[in-house]
C-alpha cells in the first residue's frame, strides 16, 4: 500500500488562505514524502474548464520529475437531483472529467452518488446545501434509480477510455457504512464501476461502525471491488518522534470529545486481501483550533504528520 495526498486539502476552502496551484503543490507534496497525488476535479486544481492537453502534459511532466504518481481524479458528481436537466448537466461534466483523466493518464475517477455541494461563506468552504434531501417530490427509491441510471451511462465513457469509476461510500443518499454502496455497485453490474471504500468521518459512523468486527466484515465483503480509499482525521507527532491519532471532534458526527478512526484494523484487513493501491489523505473540513480557522502552515503540519502516521501503520501492521 502507498500513501497519496488529495489536493482538496489545498484548495483554499478549509483554512485561512488562498489555494495552492498545482505547479507549487506537486513538488511540495513530493518533498513531504508522499507516494502519489490525487487531483480534485474542480477549480482551481483539475477542472476541464481550465486544463487543455498542453496543461495536462505539463502536470504529467511535473509529477514525473517529482517521482509522484497521479493516482486519481476525484470528482463531485450528484445524480440524485430531481431536475432532469441538472442530472444531464452532471453527466456532461463527468464525461469531460473522464476525458481529462485520460489526458492526464489517470486510470481512476472517483465519483459520488449525490454530492450535495460545497458553498462559500466569507470566502471559506461550507457544507450547507443538504436542502436537496428535503425536497418532497422525490422518494428514496427515485433517487436511487436516478443515480444508478446515470452511473450506468457514465460507465460506457469509462470503458471507452479504459478508466475505472470508483464509487465512494459517502452520502447522501447512501447511508453510513458500506452496505448501500456495495448494493448500488452490484445493481449497476459493470466491470468499470468499483469501490472507493473509506472508513473515516462522513463515510463510517463514529458510534457503531468503528469496531474491529464491522471493519473486517466491510473489507471482506468488498474485497473484489476496492480500488481506492481516502483517510482523514487528526494526527500529531509526539516529542519522541512517534506519530499518533488524536480524537476527531465533529458536531453531529462524533460525541463531545471526539472519536478515533479504526485505521489499524482497516489497514490490517486491506493487507489480508492483498490491496496494493493508495490511501489518499484529505483535509476535507474546516481546520479549527479553539474554534478559529487556521492558516495553510497548519495544514502543512497536519499533512506531514498524517503521512508519518499512515506510513508507520502500514509498515508495522
Amino acid at each position: 500500500m502507498k500513501v497519496a495526498l488529495y489536493t482538496v486539502s489545498y484548495q483554499g476552502l478549509w483554512y485561512a488562505g488562498d489555494f495552492t496551484p498545482l505547479k507549487q503543490l506537486i513538488p511540495k507534496v513530493a518533498e513531504f514524502g508522499y507516494d502519489g497525488i490525487s487531483l480534485s476535479g474542480k477549480r482551481h486544481h483539475a477542472s476541464p474548464l481550465d486544463l487543455d492537453k498542453t496543461a495536462c502534459n505539463e502536470i504529467k511532466q511535473l509529477a514525473d520529475s517529482a517521482d509522484l504518481k497521479l493516482v486519481a481524479l476525484d470528482t463531485y458528481s450528484n445524480f440524485m437531483d430531481p431536475v432532469m436537466e441538472h442530472r444531464e448537466a452532471q453527466l456532461v461534466w463527468l464525461r469531460e472529467l473522464i476525458r481529462l483523466a485520460d489526458n492526464l493518464d489517470i486510470k481512476i475517477v472517483k465519483i459520488f452518488t449525490g454530492w450535495a455541494g460545497t458553498t462559500r461563506r466569507d470566502g471559506r468552504g461550507a457544507y450547507d446545501s443538504f436542502y436537496r434531501l428535503l425536497l418532497p417530490y422525490a422518494t428514496d427509491a427515485d433517487r436511487w434509480n436516478w443515480i444508478k441510471e446515470c452511473i450506468k451511462e457514465s460507465a460506457k465513457w469509462a470503458d471507452e477510455y479504459d478508466i475505472t469509476l470508483a464509487l465512494q461510500n459517502h452520502g447522501p443518499p447512501v447511508r453510513f457504512g458500506y452496505e448501500d454502496t456495495l448494493a448500488m455497485i452490484k445493481e449497476i453490474s459493470s466491470d468499470r464501476v468499483k469501490m472507493c471504500l473509506d472508513i473515516g468521518l462522513g463515510c463510517f459512523d463514529a458510534f457503531t461502525q468503528q469496531s474491529d468486527d464491522y471493519i473486517t466484515k466491510a473489507v471482506q465483503e468488498c474485497r473484489d471491488l476496492i480500488v481506492y480509499s481516502h483517510f482523514n482525521g487528526k494526527f500529531r507527532e509526539t516529542v519522541d518522534g512517534d506519530f499518533i491519532q488524536d480524537p476527531y471532534d465533529a458536531p453531529g458526527l462524533t460525541s463531545p470529545g471526539g472519536s478515533l478512526i479504526n485505521y489499524e484494523t482497516f489497514v490490517r484487513e486491506l493487507k489480508k486481501i492483498g490491496y496494493d493501491g493508495y490511501l489518499a489523505y484529505e483535509v476535507c473540513g474546516p481546520f479549527l483550533v479553539n474554534h478559529q480557522l487556521q492558516g495553510v502552515e497548519e495544514v502543512d503540519r497536519l499533512v506531514k504528520v498524517a503521512l508519518g502516521y499512515m506510513k508507520k501503520l502500514i509498515a508495522k501492521t
